[in-house]
């Protein structure tokens, strides 16, 4: 019963942990340029996870309905343009709060144009936007150049402000102090411990007549318990800080 409580529990959390997730309809305008072959389901599915990782997204693919859509009711031409009450009506239909267009252009030169635009679908306001350029020359800049663009377009999102997913930098940060703070209460609770041998210890030489032994025993066990307090209290006060 206790186990089936905690799976629904979990269930529950994570049902509501998604409530607060903006759904996002990736929409990858325009015709993919000759030279680019497969750039954009490289970009589509680099957009798709970057977004779903987020704490802030969901992402879902529309660009084959949503062209079909535009197609049968404004007699669309695939040439990356959406109007306002196209972008308004696009979310009605499916159910989003944003949508994501990507849009890839070759220019002389043989170097390609990104340009990224999270668009609020209630107000038709572009949220934010992102450029990129790359002459992409293998897959392996494909996959670099459409990682780059996606980590880019997620690292501020439609409130402005920075993903509060932590960046890798940050949690190395704070994995060394969790590890500074474990180490110092560890060495806080030794020497604690010791200082309640040294305690019994002094004890026992008092009763055995052995004075100057047992001064400094009781020496030994006051510095203990002063510096043992004192990383004790340090390796608490980094878990609280960090």
């Amino acid at each position: 019963m206790k186990k089936g409580l905690i799976i629904l529990l979990s269930l529950f959390c994570s049902f509501a942990a998604a409530e607060n997730r903006q759904n996002v309809a990736i929409y990858m305008a325009g015709e993919e340029p000759a030279g680019a072959p497969g750039m954009y389901n490289v970009l589509g599915g680099e957009l798709a996870k970057a977004i779903s990782n987020s704490k802030k997204y969901i992402a879902v693919d529309r660009t084959d309905a949503i062209v079909n859509l535009l197609t049968r009711e404004h007699k669309f031409q695939r040439s990356g343009a959406v109007s306002d009450d196209q972008i308004k009506s696009l979310g009605k239909q499916f159910g989003v709060r944003y949508l994501c267009i990507a849009e890839l252009s070759e220019l002389q030169g043989g170097s390609y144009y990104l340009e990224i635009r999270l668009v609020d679908v209630v107000t038709a306001v572009i949220v934010h936007t992102v450029t990129a350029s790359s002459d992409l020359k293998d897959s392996a800049e494909m996959i670099r150049f459409a990682q780059q663009a996606a980590r880019e377009l997620i690292d501020t999102g439609a409130d402005g402000v920075k993903d509060d997913k932590p960046s890798a930098k940050e949690t190395t940060k704070k994995r060394t102090a969790l590890a500074a703070g474990v180490g110092l209460d560890v060495l806080g609770a030794g020497l604690l411990t010791y200082g309640l041998y040294e305690e019994l210890n002094a004890r026992n030489l008092i009763k055995d007549k052995k004075l100057k032994d047992a001064d400094k025993a009781v020496r030994n066990r006051n510095a203990a318990c002063i510096v043992g307090s004192v990383l004790l209290l340090s390796g608490i006060s980094v878990h609280i800080i960090f």
